[in-house]
């Protein structure tokens, strides 16, 4: 007897009902939370019961798209008046020949951001949701494959982040830059109402933080006194543009501070810096 298995491209994710485009990667992740309770006369525990505030993580990884916004796990916390911190939340559906995972009330945990020079840019979100349902109503059948309809992928084959901090004395226009990378965590706490095993919301926990890094080919043009680096808050731009240079998507990372430069010699290849700034989450 022959066995059909859950091939990845039999898989669609759908956030707030409308489906995601050009995902990359997708994990579910249920923890039980519980209460382990013994008793008297017993050396091992005898029940286990389950805690309130049961809960889903969602991990995502999309390819960035041009033409692509609207309600997407990735653009969305862009869109949202509140931003990072929102208290918003997400409803996801992960579909597939089986039945549906339903996610509700997601808010996000984590953000970040990578590219290099040849690659595609990637994107990656994190929610943390209730506790998954699952229903057989709802599955995908053939008729549901479609074709993605959007501008075109972003390639870098040039890495441009324009930063109005001088006082460093970087001149990013002579940087050779190889690729770049933006974090952001946010941990939650969840107020549960009394008598719900719901939580109301999950409230960002402060102060937040991101993190961005870029690496350069070190040359005569950037070689850099590191003595000489001083501690100053600016802002950093990361500005994704069209082929024709237009912007389609920029990052931009205000009260930047430097915190670490190293220096990488390795045999037979280039002499890299590597620079790592931290920035605080304002929204």
């Amino acid at each position: 007897m022959a066995i059909e298995r859950i091939h990845s491209s039999d898989i669609q994710l759908f956030v707030n009902d409308q489906r995601v485009p050009a995902v990359e990667s997708l994990s579910l992740s249920s923890s039980k939370k519980v209460t382990d309770i013994p008793r008297l006369g017993f050396s091992h525990i005898t029940e286990r019961m389950l805690n309130a505030d049961q809960s889903t993580k969602i991990d995502v990884g999309i390819y960035l798209t041009t033409g692509n916004t609207g309600e997407s796990p990735f653009y969305g916390p862009q869109q949202m008046e509140s931003g990072f911190l929102s208290t918003g939340k997400f409803n996801f559906k992960v579909k597939d020949k089986l039945g549906v995972n339903i996610i509700s009330g997601g808010s996000l945990t984590s953000y970040s951001l990578k590219g290099s020079v040849g690659d595609i840019v990637k994107g990656n979100t994190s929610y943390e949701g209730d506790g998954a349902i699952f229903t057989s109503v709802g599955a995908l059948t053939d008729a549901d494959a479609s074709t993605d309809t959007f501008g075109g992928f972003f390639r870098p084959k040039d890495i441009e982040i324009t930063s109005t901090n001088g006082d460093e004395g970087i001149d990013t226009a002579s940087l050779n830059i190889q690729d770049f990378s933006l974090s952001v965590n946010i941990g939650r706490k969840s107020v549960t109402r009394l008598g719900t095993r719901v939580p109301r919301f999950r409230y960002p926990e402060l102060p937040s933080n991101g993190t961005l890094s870029f690496n350069v080919i070190k040359n005569k043009v950037t070689g850099l006194n590191i003595s000489s680096l001083i501690c100053e808050s600016g802002a950093i731009k990361i500005d994704l543009q069209d082929d024709d240079g237009n912007s389609v998507m920029d990052f931009t990372t205000s009260g930047c501070c430097l915190e670490t430069v190293d220096e990488s010699p390795s045999l037979d290849d280039n002499t890299t810096i590597s620079f790592s700034y931290y920035f605080p989450i304002i929204k």
